[in-house]
């Protein structure tokens, strides 16, 4: 999915939603929840990453990465 910004993004998003966004692959998408860098909720078996998780994650130059 194509956002023009990130008001557009919906407010939860998918490993493969950020995955997409962030232009890189699955595994390394899941790497980066499962270590925190990325902070996520974990709903059962699923993790579920809050819109400003991943704008932080980027407005700080990915520095946990």
């Amino acid at each position: 999915m194509q956002y023009t910004d990130f008001s557009s993004m919906p407010m939860v998003l998918t490993v493969n939603d950020v995955a997409e966004t962030l232009a890189i692959g699955r595994n390394k998408a899941y790497a980066l929840v499962s270590t925190g860098a990325i902070k996520a909720l974990k709903i059962g078996q699923h993790y579920r990453i809050p819109r400003e998780s991943l704008v932080d994650f980027i407005k700080n130059g990915a520095q946990s990465a």
